[in-house]
């Protein structure tokens, strides 16, 4: 619903629930605040953009910066939307646990299979990728170079490349083993057969019809 539907009305329900509820979840809302600090720097530039060279009629005549009534109204638009699916995706982070999102996640079909390895590989490399992006945050407030900033950038990406070449070949040595310990995290929590497909079919029906909602 979030995704498809464009409705003001409906995008604003849709992203106060979900702030409401990772306010509870969390016990605070230092959460909410800091995931929107971090979205004005996406949402702002995209309001200015959109008021600044969408065509349309002009607000203020006599001001030097010519803003747009439906470019303004299209950037907030647009930037309410993004809001929505931003808190939505991370209240399901919250709701759903690690274990249910890789078994959700291996149970798709046709891609479920081909997903194994990234996801060994992102479970393997997550602990060093953030020891390595702690050692170059270390690094740069130590040095305070900016201009030595893309150098450490570019260590950093050399040597994610060299820790997943190396994760890569551990992993197929072990693979056999891991494959049997896979399965009965993607086997055991998932729900039966005949309940699975009526829960697929009921989604299935579900997303299309917010599919379809629009044009109601």
């Amino acid at each position: 619903m979030t995704v498809f539907v464009q409705f003001w009305g409906i995008s604003i329900l849709l992203l106060l629930f979900s702030i409401a509820l990772i306010s509870v979840l969390d016990g605070h809302a230092l959460t909410t605040i800091r995931l929107l600090r971090l979205l004005r720097w996406f949402l702002v530039p995209i309001i200015l953009l959109h008021a600044l060279f969408t065509p349309g009629q002009i607000l203020w005549p006599d001001f030097f910066i010519v803003i747009s009534r439906e470019g303004l109204l299209q950037g907030l638009k647009l930037s309410l939307h993004i809001s929505a699916l931003f808190f939505v995706a991370m209240l399901m982070f919250r709701l759903l646990k690690r274990a249910e999102w890789l078994s959700y996640l291996l149970a798709l079909p046709y891609v479920g299979k081909r997903l194994v390895t990234y996801v060994w590989m992102v479970s393997c490399m997550k602990m060093n990728s953030s020891l390595l992006l702690g050692d170059l945050r270390w690094q740069f407030r130590l040095r305070k170079d900016v201009k030595r900033f893309p150098l450490l950038l570019m260590s950093a990406f050399r040597q994610s490349l060299n820790d997943a070449s190396e994760y890569a070949c551990s992993l197929w040595l072990r693979w056999p083993a891991q494959v049997v310990s896979l399965s009965p995290l993607s086997m055991q929590q998932r729900p039966p057969a005949i309940h699975y497909d009526a829960a697929s079919l009921l989604l299935a029906i579900i997303g299309l019809a917010a599919f379809l909602w629009p044009w109601m």
